[in-house]
């Protein structure tokens, strides 16, 4: 949230500062302030969402690989950590694989790889489903 209105107020002070240097400081009145801070407002949540429309569609409208990304890396990662909890003790097992120490900080980033991935993808899904883009 900071930085959403550390970038607002980033945007919005260059032009603002000129436009109140520009007009004398007396012939502004609190309404009129107001309107043009909303405008600038409005005219820049216009760009953010033109410009996520257009990585979206650029998304959409890519190549194979580009629009498969996002199952690739979740499958990837969640393969990657059965082959830790269930498969790789079953090939130890059988003698079909050398010792290996994961750790439990190799198992936790594991976890969380699948976490975030498997959650990326099913979020990125449900906000393409809702926007009504796939």
């Amino acid at each position: 949230m900071t930085s959403l209105i550390a970038l607002i107020a980033k945007l919005l002070a260059g032009p603002l500062f000129d436009w109140l240097k520009a007009r004398d400081a007396t012939q502004l009145t609190q309404a009129t302030l107001e309107a043009e801070i909303n405008k600038a407002l409005i005219a820049q949540e216009a760009q953010i969402a033109e410009a996520q429309a257009r990585i979206i569609t650029t998304e959409l409208t890519g190549g194979w690989l580009q629009r498969h990304w996002r199952p690739i890396v979740a499958l990837t990662a969640f393969f990657s950590y059965w082959f830790v909890i269930v498969g790789y003790p079953f090939a130890l097992a059988w003698n079909l694989v050398p010792f290996v120490r994961f750790g439990e900080a190799g198992l936790q980033n594991l976890f969380w790889l699948t976490t975030i991935c498997v959650g990326g993808y099913i979020g990125g899904r449900s906000l393409e489903k809702i926007c009504g883009k796939a």
